[in-house]
């Protein structure tokens, strides 16, 4: 049996097997507060987007690279060594699959992932660090969850049940995506990164331009977020904080 506090903290993704399949690269991940979770999943060669300036400039093939990222946010439950991921925000939208996985612990500590509904197994890494605590945010248009401590964060920003992106069917294999059918899956946003002097950088994202900028200010109860939007212009958001109770 896992106990729930095994869970705790931010885990790194070592790698993902499945049958003719091996993912070393991504940069997968996952961060647990009591049973909220948030995970992001970028991959490591993105295109180089330095001379865009905005998503709404890059051509269809290297939106359909970045639109290969993943971030969900939510609870999660045990039943014995069986862990599910109830995503409450999936920033590919709904329906999703279940996800849910049995966990064990190997002689190096660690923790293995074998898929339930899905034959994979993921190894995962604990990140040394601080207590995290999970928080719920709201904007006028989108709510989602702050989870952080003192040195880090992880910010989810989305809507509840959002449908899934509709792409055209070979949007991925014969990159023929626009920007007009790329803009509503970048609607929501999840962001990784580091505080610094009360600023909360950006270091990874499922929305590149805002990586290495100040995105986050945050008081007791509020906080402000910056992000660039899919044409490039600042846009900031004044978030509501409030706290998160496990059920």
């Amino acid at each position: 049996m896992i106990a729930t506090a095994a869970l705790q903290g931010h885990w790194r993704r070592n790698w993902l097997r499945a049958p003719g399949f091996l993912d070393n690269t991504t940069r997968v991940h996952w961060v647990q507060a009591d049973n909220w979770c948030a995970d992001i999943r970028v991959p490591l060669v993105r295109p180089d987007i330095a001379a865009a300036g905005s998503l709404s400039a890059l051509p269809g093939r290297d939106l359909a690279v970045l639109l290969t990222a993943e971030g969900f946010a939510g609870q999660t439950s045990l039943a014995g060594n069986v862990c599910t991921w109830a995503r409450t925000w999936n920033w590919r939208g709904f329906p999703c699959p279940v996800d849910a996985g049995a966990l064990s612990f190997d002689e190096a500590g660690q923790m293995i992932e074998d898929g339930v509904h899905a034959d994979y197994r993921e190894a995962w890494v604990r990140v040394p660090g601080a207590t995290w605590h999970a928080e719920a945010i709201e904007a006028d248009d989108a709510d989602g969850m702050l989870i952080s401590n003192d040195t880090s964060f992880v910010l989810t920003l989305g809507q509840r049940g959002a449908e899934a992106w509709h792409l055209p069917a070979n949007a991925f294999g014969e990159s023929s995506i626009s920007p007009q059918d790329a803009a509503p899956a970048f609607a929501s946003v999840y962001v990784m990164g580091h505080w610094d002097k009360g600023l909360g950088i950006a270091d990874l994202s499922t929305q590149p331009f805002c990586e290495g900028t100040a995105v986050l200010t945050r008081a007791t109860a509020t906080a402000a977020l910056t992000l660039p939007d899919f044409h490039g212009a600042a846009v900031t958001r004044s978030l509501r904080i409030s706290p998160l109770f496990s059920n």
